[in-house]
């Protein structure tokens, strides 16, 4: 953890905690991950270490990459490039998108999931809280379960 600074939480759920951060000496914007250890099983963990040893060898425009990963006694950290926004959070707020917009996602999504498949890779949970939208509405797919 001595790497990176922790900003302000942007996400939680039943995995844990997700914090905006910043990479030290660099300034690079990252989101760190938290995941406790605590009340998972060992199956829970390997399938945590399998999703981590996944993404590590990804590199696509459409797929949150993974910069590191870590572990301390209690938490498995992950560290991937930070998105701005979530799909879901917009639909919520917004209510629906324009046609043209739900095109480009569509397409950009389309190409992450060809990728993905043509690596032998099943995402395995496709919903939009697990499509993030970076900078001029670039997505990025995340959360490979």
């Amino acid at each position: 953890m001595n790497s990176y600074h922790v900003l302000e939480v942007v996400g939680e759920g039943s995995f844990g905690r997700v914090y905006k951060g910043r990479k030290r000496f660099t300034g690079q914007v990252v989101a760190l991950k938290f995941m406790p250890k605590v009340g998972r099983s060992e199956k829970e963990l390997r399938s945590l270490k399998t999703e981590i040893e996944i993404m590590r060898g990804l590199q696509h425009p459409h797929i949150v990459q993974l910069f590191d990963s870590f572990e301390t006694e209690t938490e498995v950290v992950v560290v991937t490039e930070y998105a701005e926004g979530q799909l879901f959070q917009i639909l919520e707020d917004d209510g629906n998108l324009p046609e043209s917009q739900v095109h480009e996602i569509a397409c950009q999504l389309v190409s992450a999931l060809y990728y993905l498949h043509s690596h032998r890779i099943l995402h395995r949970d496709m919903k939009p809280q697990n499509i993030l939208l970076g900078k001029s509405g670039v997505v990025k797919l995340c959360d490979f379960g």
